[in-house]
């Protein structure tokens, strides 16, 4: 396989295959997406195990050679967000996932927000790494030069994947990760590029996005020339693609715990019939063996580092809200602990900022580190009560399942018109002629999420108390999470 190197300082470059390889009018697709430092199985609560990449480089290595022995065409997509997860992931600031996605084969990536959370420094080190290019057609410095390839291209008038990140990148991941990036309307940067590459009715163009659902459906309305949309971003399962305007919408779910598998026949360029599976990744599928041995010697390394236990959990603490008996919102118990350790009057943390379950037994560092992997600090600052009114009113457009929203502690209200009314912090009625001080993590603080209220706000003080920390205080003081 060749390997591409300086993607970041080019603008456009087309990898033409072998027309043989791709000219022919049946073609297996498998794509994965926001595999988010996944590298190993992901444990469910009754101890059974899903996904982990030495499954994944089984179940594609399978697909190629029956694709092969069919006489198909084949292709091997990743839709962003390869970053963010697990220590093993971490520790190598994603390195670890890119060597394994060479071993595995894969043909191209699109660039995801949380590709930019350890710098754009690592990222550019990572595109070099990598044995397969990596896409993104509306993402360029404010000189101009784009950040990665636009494009790939397989035989001319057959197949084309743009690569399109989300323009929702800036609040997505700190705002410090891209400065000097623009990231544009992923509409009209695959427009443009279709009319300036005169793409006809005879190409084939895939769409490889990192948007969201919601957005690949937008897409699929704005942009007819495009026949297939594999995304990611919202982590959705889609069972079946979606039949948009004229493009097929297909989507893997997160974290290796689903693949999709999609055979087309293609005339002319266009989509003519088509089959989908998308394969839950148990624990009855073999994994690849000699990546499954690299992965556990990995493992054991952050085992020995990580693996005591700092205390227990009688219950599970799980991401974003619940009310079930047997599981505590890991979110509000940070809030919680956040304004206990500042004296705030309120605190509040995103549902975004908690990756994973921590089940119940003993509690690691590993585990921990795995369900708060951002490493964010404690910032405190002074709103007044105008900026805190304006601060839930953008709580509640979230929506109560965005990443954005907001797990309180302090602070009630009253909805109306969806809009919050009857605020009371610390339990009394909010006081227009004063300012209140409040505690949250660093990437809010700094505008994530879009919460730009935050950056106007007097008298901010990083702390530099990782929230992490405020949780093992918290556990070593208690003992057993009750």
């Amino acid at each position: 396989m060749k390997k591409n190197t300086n993607r970041l300082a080019s603008w456009v470059l087309v990898l033409t295959l072998p027309t043989a390889l791709f000219a022919r009018d049946k073609l297996t697709i498998v794509h994965i997406n926001d595999t988010h430092g996944q590298i190993e199985p992901v444990k469910a609560k009754d101890g059974s195990e899903y996904g982990g990449f030495a499954r994944v480089a089984y179940v594609a290595d399978s697909l190629e050679t029956e694709a092969e022995a069919e006489g198909r065409g084949f292709l091997f997509l990743h839709a962003g967000d390869v970053l963010q997860g697990p220590p093993i992931s971490n520790m190598h600031k994603g390195k670890l996932d890119f060597e394994l996605l060479n071993e595995m084969g894969l043909d191209v990536m699109v660039v995801g927000n949380h590709e930019f959370d350890f710098g754009q420094t690592n990222l550019s080190e990572l595109v070099t790494e990598a044995e397969f290019p990596i896409l993104s057609a509306n993402v360029f410095y404010e000189h101009g030069d784009f950040l990665v390839e636009q494009y790939e291209e397989y035989g001319r008038q057959y197949l084309v994947v743009v690569g399109l990140t989300t323009p929702g990148t800036p609040f997505g991941t700190h705002p410090d990760n891209v400065k000097g990036l623009v990231f544009a309307s992923p509409d009209t940067a695959i427009t443009d590029l279709i009319e300036n590459k005169k793409y006809g009715e005879k190409d084939l163009i895939v769409a490889l996005t990192h948007l969201g659902y919601y957005e690949d459906s937008l897409l699929a309305e704005q942009v007819p020339e495009v026949d297939l949309i594999v995304g990611g971003h919202s982590h959705t399962v889609l069972e079946e693609p979606r039949e948009v305007n004229n493009a097929l919408i297909v989507q893997a779910g997160a974290r290796t715990v689903y693949l999709g598998k999609l055979e087309v026949e293609v005339k002319k360029g266009r989509i003519v019939d088509w089959e989908y599976d998308l394969i839950l990744l148990s624990d009855s599928i073999p994994e690849d063996p000699g990546m499954a041995a690299r992965i556990a010697e990995e493992a054991k390394v952050v085992d020995e580092k990580m693996g005591q236990p700092v205390g227990k959990t009688e219950v599970a603490l799980v991401p974003g809200f619940t009310e079930a008996k047997d599981e505590m919102s890991l979110g509000d118990l940070l809030a919680r602990l956040m304004q206990e350790e500042t004296g705030a009057d309120f605190a509040f943390f995103n549902q975004g900022g908690v990756r994973s379950t921590i089940f119940p037994g003993d509690i690691t560092m590993k585990d921990i580190l795995t369900a708060l992997p951002f490493a964010n600090t404690v910032v405190t600052m002074e709103l007044t009560a105008e900026q805190v009114e304006e601060l839930l009113n953008f709580n509640m457009a979230h929506g109560p399942h965005s990443g954005g929203t907001l797990h309180l502690a302090g602070v009630e209200y009253d909805i109306e018109d969806s809009s919050a009314v009857n605020i009371r912090i610390c339990g009394q009625p909010i006081e227009k002629d004063r300012t209140y001080k409040i505690a949250t993590n660093s990437f809010l603080a700094a505008g994530g999420d879009g919460y730009e209220v935050l950056k106007q706000g007097s008298g901010i003080y990083d702390t530099g108390t990782v929230d992490y920390t405020l949780l093992i205080s918290y556990i070593e003081k208690v003992g057993i999470i009750k």
